[in-house]
């Protein structure tokens, strides 16, 4: 079951690389804004023949309207607030944002809850993975955008608002 993905501020390939080569019927894009990091990461999908991940160097707020995926993955990116204004312009109609986070992620979410709302988030849950595994284990925000999420991040860019 395959979908598109955007890993948003990939740096050293996590989640982004670790999902490509896990699951080959993703479709991958590294959203790298920084050069070096960028260059990198081409060497690491160039090395491992990824067919399936694709690097973009760019900001996500800048690729409004040139991506349109089903599930957006950060980690330790921005704030949550912060992240779903650049991310939720990217994702298609029931389209998800998982959020790789720290220990505080049940309180970011609660205060980020009614800026996710406006936004047009229809729903929002914090999972948590690896207990007993990792240590600490790995908690990840997963917020499910609407159908009016991505025009009205697409007029919000049209505007010149970020």
């Amino acid at each position: 079951m395959g979908c598109s993905v955007a890993d948003v501020g990939s740096g050293a390939g996590l989640p982004g690389v670790v999902l490509a080569v896990a699951r080959p019927d993703l479709h991958v894009t590294l959203v790298e804004p920084l050069l070096r990091r960028s260059r990198f990461l081409e060497q690491v999908v160039g090395e491992l023949e990824l067919r399936n991940a694709v690097v973009v160097r760019a900001r996500a707020e800048d690729l409004a309207g040139q991506l349109d995926v089903q599930a957006v993955t950060a980690r330790a990116v921005a704030p949550l607030e912060q992240l779903a204004r650049w991310t939720f312009p990217l994702l298609s109609t029931a389209g998800r944002l998982l959020a790789l986070k720290g220990a505080s992620v049940v309180d970011e979410v609660a205060r980020a809850a009614p800026a996710l709302r406006r936004m047009g988030a229809v729903s929002w849950a914090v999972h948590e993975f690896g207990r007993g595994i990792v240590d600490p284990p790995t908690r990840v925000a997963v917020i499910e955008v609407g159908p009016a999420v991505r025009e009205a991040g697409l007029r919000r860019r049209r505007k010149g608002g970020r």
